[in-house]
């Protein structure tokens, strides 16, 4: 480790004090987001400058194999990037020599958005942690499943679209002091094309109005074509991005 960088790891979630603002675009939820980590078995590290400021913070699941780095530094950067081989990290820093995913942070200004949609579908709050865990297990199986309890009891919202009386559409959603983020969303592939996504977002930004909540973020692969066209067509704006690297394999053979 480099002598100006000083990395401690967080048993509870009161060590997390002293970030400075403006670290990430994500600034209101890192706490949340820590907390919920530890809480579903994952860990959280922050570093410090040779000044004694703290510059950096990485969050990581065991589970999943994903972490993400939050920083400005560099120098804080490669030491988390190398501190969990064969991972999957996001960041919002560019570093250029590494190879990466480009994922695009899309905002939506909800105070702005017309509530006049025709629902076809029924779209509900669904807390029924057992229901929910078989879900993530068939659709979306490297989600930590220890996770969906720990974020229901944080207060973390799943919206979902039953057809049959199961579950065929999910999305959740974290909302932190007026701000929300959508993460998670899904719709099995024989239900797609029906607007069943369209209903759920309509869903949450009636909820979020009620909540008096102004801004909605989530993140999207700027790959992932048809899901950047629905954000698009939803009135959602690019405001950053964030890029997905993997963290290399130390005992993997070097290719000539």
């Amino acid at each position: 480790m480099s002598d100006s960088v000083r990395v401690s790891k967080i048993t509870i979630i009161d060590e997390l004090s002293g970030l400075p603002k403006g670290l990430s675009f994500f600034d209101p939820l890192l706490r949340h987001e820590v907390k919920e980590a530890l809480e579903a078995g994952g860990e959280a590290y922050v570093s410090q400058n040779s000044e004694g400021s703290k510059n950096g913070l990485f969050v990581y699941d065991n589970y999943e194999e994903t972490g993400t780095i939050f920083t400005k530094s560099n120098e804080a950067f490669n030491h988390f990037y190398k501190l969990k081989p064969s991972s999957y990290i996001f960041s919002e820093l560019e570093v250029a020599e590494y190879p990466k995913e480009v994922w695009n942070i899309w905002q939506l200004d909800i105070d702005k958005v017309s509530l006049d949609h025709k629902f076809r579908h029924q779209v509900s709050m669904d807390n029924n942690v057992a229901e929910l865990e078989r879900f993530m297990a068939a659709t979306q199986p490297e989600t930590n499943r220890q996770w969906v309890s720990v974020a229901l009891k944080n207060g973390d919202k799943c919206f979902v679209v039953k057809i049959a009386d199961r579950i065929v559409g999910i999305a959740w959603m974290t909302i932190v002091d007026g701000y929300a983020r959508s993460h998670g969303l899904y719709v099995e592939p024989q239900f797609r094309k029906m607007g069943i996504m369209r209903d759920n977002l309509q869903a949450r930004l009636i909820y979020l109005k009620s909540r008096h909540v102004h801004t909605l973020i989530n993140e999207i692969a700027e790959s992932n074509v048809a899901s950047s066209r629905h954000a698009a067509k939803a009135g959602e704006k690019i405001v950053g991005k964030i890029f997905l690297y993997t963290s290399p394999d130390p005992n993997a053979p070097i290719l000539s």
